[in-house]
């Protein structure tokens, strides 16, 4: 398949609920039917008082404190360990995805993208339990890495978080933390099969002993290669009014084998001193599905090890140690040789140290230090094909506080200074504020960002063969793009309601990006003159009819001021959730779900040498998902469902356009112990 380049700008246009009449009336035709199932439930002698929409669950990404999420004065969004269950995705995007309008994925190279309420992969900082993730592909981490079931909450700040994570944290940071064991023994395992070939397993086992505990996470994900084709004739539009037909395209998208082990050991060594030692191994082999991949393979894998130290000073103040080391390599598997080659490795070393204060039990203080290496070792730094190595290295102290200064108002102030090997120091600055009035929670503030130009960014020389053969060309005298984010939010929270809007302004200057050269046989980075302006919005509503029955839905824009994206502005998300009472045996739940995307315009230049601009058009979607769950005797549950029930596909197929095969089923069985 011709390999494009192409950048898009967004296109408003009608949510087409007319043509998707049916799906409502699937819809609320099952929410019927669960409102008429719970009339039943309410019988239950064992009825417990109804329970507010949660508010009460530890966050640590927003501050590196815990606070709980109603009393953080930055907008954070979390998901739980029964968010994950009930969703019973069977990868991290996908779970992202459909819980978020304001996350999508695209799908550029064959591999997933995020977007995060109009900021690419790149703008986005993953951390694992606190820990930056090694290794990249078209600026995105391996989302495959990530073990769905081992995940005990997922906290996310949207906007600029700079001055207390540094680089990468212009759009926001995904903080995923990790299970530990609850019981003196625990033992779960659990097996998915979906019709497109799709399986996933896992199995955890874990005991909380007076000690510490220990918790052992392993996971095993196989899908087939699959292909998708046009069923229409692709159009595209030149701006002098001309319309081309082109022949009937198609899409490979990739199969894989993955599979990794996550063991978390604690120890309480005193009753002020807990250690933490986390070590983990991660495997793929990836079959891009055309014919190269019965010769060549891609194989990649990761080692991680962590280890982190808290010590109470006193019974308001901590001090925590942590050291951590994380490889990423990938290489070709030469099939019939037997044999693979490294053509690419990245590592990480993090050193750090920080301090945490309660003062007069209200006034939390935060500062540390730490130091962070980067090492990538790559076949593309120069033009000969051979193996170089290069590095980075950044040194950091920040501190940040926030005052409760009176029942109803805190503010928190953060300020970080980064020293890099390449660019010197530089600094971050955060200004947040929160206003409580009864049921209304207000949150605004100003956040300053940076995102330091990567190794690859800096040093690549390759020449990329597909698409006619160009030159790929590093730039070692780019400049680190900075921003400056201005953002609020409004919450208003009942037992039975809480809606959300949250709307940042973002300005990015010196954004990083390549252009073709005058000759247009080469892409060379840069820093673009000027500022880009993103401005993003989210709105979101959930509402609990009683204990057993919930409604959610979300809508999310944003608007790029240059058209330097591949993204769709406009998604909304819709949800309906029935769960019955535990003493209701053999009652199943119900989750019906629909996410819709908007269309959108991309461009691209027909023929290098003409300069000659055209653009696509991709159309807007919806996908809904239907899925059941049921308990059964002696710790298992029985989950079956439907993905893409309306079995959308695209018309025309490519990396901006959906990817699905259209309507799959699957079904799946958990055991706990």
């Amino acid at each position: 398949m011709r390999m494009e380049l192409l950048h898009c700008y967004w296109c408003s246009n009608s949510v087409l609920f007319i043509y998707h009449k049916t799906m409502f009336r699937v819809f609320f035709s099952l929410i019927f039917l669960m409102l008429v199932a719970n009339a039943f439930g309410q019988n239950d002698s064992s009825k417990k008082e109804e329970k507010a929409i949660e508010l009460e669950e530890v966050t640590v990404v927003a501050t590196r404190s815990e606070k709980k999420l109603k009393n953080v004065p930055i907008v954070v969004q979390l998901l739980t360990k029964e968010d994950i269950y009930k969703s019973q995705s069977t990868d991290f995007q996908s779970f992202l995805e459909n819980e978020f309008s304001g996350i999508n994925f695209t799908y550029d190279g064959g591999r997933p993208n995020i977007n995060m309420m109009g900021f690419s992969g790149k703008y986005v900082l993953f951390l694992i339990d606190g820990e930056r993730v090694a290794g990249e592909t078209f600026e995105n981490i391996d989302y495959e890495r990530i073990d769905l079931d081992n995940i005990e909450r997922i906290e996310i700040i949207k906007g600029a978080s700079s001055s207390l994570y540094g680089s990468n944290a212009i759009g926001g940071v995904i903080n995923i933390i990790t299970k530990n064991a609850q019981k003196s023994f625990d033992v779960s395992s659990s097996y998915l099969y979906d019709t497109n070939i799709d399986h996933r397993a896992n199995l955890s086992i874990g005991s909380k002993q007076k000690w510490g505990s220990l918790q052992i996470g392993s996971f095993y994900k196989m899908r087939e290669p699959y292909l998708l084709k046009d069923t229409e004739q692709r159009k595209i539009f030149y701006t002098d009014g001309r319309v081309k037909e082109l022949p009937h395209d198609y899409l490979h998208i990739a199969g894989f084998t993955n599979y990794g082990i996550n063991p978390k050991l604690n120890f309480q060594i005193s009753p002020k001193w807990d250690l933490e030692l986390k070590p983990a191994y991660y495997f793929s082999e990836r079959n891009d599905g055309t014919e190269n991949a019965k010769k060549v393979l891609e194989r990649y894998y990761n080692y991680a090890l962590s280890l982190k130290s808290t010590y109470e000073l006193s019974q308001n103040e901590s001090i925590k140690l942590t050291g951590s080391f994380d490889r990423y390599s990938k290489f070709n598997y030469y099939r019939l040789l037997n044999e693979q080659e490294k053509n690419y490795e990245n590592t990480l070393k993090r050193v750090s140290t920080q301090y945490n204060n309660l003062i007069s039990g209200k006034h939390t203080l935060v500062a540390g230090a730490e130091v962070l290496v980067d090492e990538l070792i790559s076949l593309r730094f120069n033009d000969k094909g051979t193996e170089a190595s290069k590095d980075s290295k950044n040194y950091t102290l920040f501190a940040q506080q926030d005052w409760i200064l009176s029942d109803r108002f805190t503010l928190v102030a953060g300020v970080r200074m980064d020293y890099h090997s390449l660019f010197q120091e530089h600094f971050t600055f955060r200004l947040s504020g929160m206003y409580t009035i009864d049921e209304f929670t207000l949150r605004g503030g100003y956040s300053s960002g940076f995102r330091s130009p990567t190794i690859k960014e800096l040093y690549t020389n390759w020449f990329h063969p597909w698409g006619g053969g160009f030159q790929i060309k590093g730039n070692e005298t780019l400049k680190p793009e900075l921003s400056d984010n201005f953002n609020f939010s409004v919450d208003y929270s009942t037992k039975k309601l809480n809606i959300t809007a949250i709307t940042q302004y973002s300005v990015v200057t010196d954004k990083i990006d390549f252009v073709w050269s005058d000759s247009h046989s080469s892409i060379d980075y840069t820093n673009f003159k000027g500022a880009t302006r993103i401005i993003s919005s989210e709105f979101s509503v959930a509402y609990r009819l009683n204990k057993f029955f919930r409604l959610k839905s979300s809508y999310a824009f944003y608007d790029i001021e240059k058209r330097l994206s591949d993204h769709r502005p406009h998604t909304f998300t819709l949800k309906g959730e029935y769960s019955p009472s535990d003493s209701l045996k053999y009652i199943p739940s119900l989750i019906i779900s629909g996410k819709y995307v908007s269309s959108t315009t991309l461009f691209s230049s027909e023929e290098r040498n003409t300069f000659e601009e055209y653009y696509s058009v991709y159309e807007p979607y919806w996908i809904w998902r239907l899925q059941t769950s049921m308990k059964l005797p002696l710790g298992f549950v029985l989950n079956a469902g439907v993905n893409n029930l309306l079995n959308y596909k695209a018309n025309t197929v490519g990396f901006y356009s959906s990817i699905s095969p259209g309507r799959t089923f699957y079904i799946g069985v958990k055991y706990s112990y």
